[in-house]
């Protein structure tokens, strides 16, 4: 007979699966009735002005992964792997982390998993990716507050209120790194391998993690203190990334016939970041990564149907890299 915690985890996972359909279906009837108070005749025809050009909507996201490869292997501690691989392991990682409801985290393991596949040592593989992951959430932050003053400085309130907000998100985002930094130096792997033991004690992956969370620990701590300049070098190289958005959203206007003032580009991309995190639990945020996007594309002054057409534009692409990252994951496996 099943054990009480097999039967537990069992019943877990059936009401966590109930929950993300029944939450996937909240998230596609939202787009749904988006989609139909823009017209689908008039989002057709936008969409259809880009014609042969579609496949170049593709180019700014793969240039921004290439320069987040970058910002990865900085965090090396010794010769990193081959930018192939790690570009590879990304778009794989990456696609797991858009369509599951994790916090966008579930594909953090799998990039360790899929390094250590090509011989990369588990203890090099996941302290790259839990520094590569920090320096990525503190240029993501660094990039909203440049979307915010860019705003203010365009179109926002010019008076002390404005400039009190970002003075408060520069605190906060002070803050937020100084907590991850904090956070790297309490041993936050062998803290997880010790919840994972007490969840799975049966584990043999748990067991792994075990054996090799103290050094892994020790990588961590001492990435701040002995290698300042490869942490500055990450975080810069994955804020360069994020203008690869900017870029793409530029792209898009261009081909439908609405160019947008580069700023413009950047403020949308910025502040779409945090709207990504309400949806948190559907996967790949449907339905809220829209509406929130149009309310930015509202502020900027831009019509609802040109809007929503090139955030379709963009969850085109997302379909698109996450279908290759998917099949690169079983390549790699």
């Amino acid at each position: 007979m099943p054990e009480p915690l097999d039967r537990f985890e069992a019943g877990m996972g059936q009401r966590r699966g109930a929950l993300q359909w029944i939450l996937a279906g909240i998230g596609l009837a939202l787009l749904g009735a988006l989609v139909y108070h823009a017209g689908p005749r008039r989002l057709a025809e936008l969409a259809g002005r880009i014609g042969v050009w579609t496949p170049l909507i593709l180019v700014p996201y793969a240039l921004g992964t290439i320069i987040d490869v970058e910002g990865w292997r900085a965090t090396f501690a010794h010769a990193p792997p081959s930018r192939w691989l790690l570009f590879r392991a990304r778009l794989a990682g990456e696609a797991l982390n858009n369509l599951t409801p994790t916090a966008y985290l579930g594909g953090e393991p799998v990039k360790a998993y899929l390094l250590r596949q090509f011989g990369v040592p588990l203890n090099d593989g996941a302290s790259s990716v839990i520094l590569a992951k920090s320096a990525l959430t503190i240029s993501q932050i660094l990039f909203v507050i440049l979307g915010a003053g860019l705003f203010v400085a365009t179109r926002g309130p010019r008076e002390i209120g404005g400039l009190w907000t970002l003075a408060q998100m520069a605190a906060g985002a002070a803050l937020v790194t100084t907590l991850l930094i904090r956070w790297q130096r309490r041993a936050p792997v062998s803290a997880l391998a010790r919840l994972g033991r007490r969840l799975f004690p049966r584990s043999a992956q748990v067991g792994r993690l075990e054996r090799r969370a103290a050094e892994i620990d020790l990588r961590l701590s001492n990435f701040y203190g002995l290698r300042p300049r490869a942490a500055v070098a990450s975080v810069l190289f994955h804020f360069a990334g994020w203008f690869a958005g900017a870029v793409e959203i530029s792209l898009i206007m261009a081909l439908i016939g609405h160019p947008i003032p580069w700023s413009d580009a950047v403020i949308i991309e910025a502040l779409a970041q945090p709207v990504r995190f309400l949806g948190l639990l559907i996967p790949g945020a449907l339905g809220v990564f829209e509406a929130g996007g149009l309310a930015i594309c509202s502020l900027v002054g831009l019509p609802q149907d040109v809007g929503l057409t090139m955030l379709l534009m963009k969850r085109l692409r997302e379909i698109v890299f996450s279908l290759f990252g998917l099949m690169l994951l079983a390549r790699l496996r």
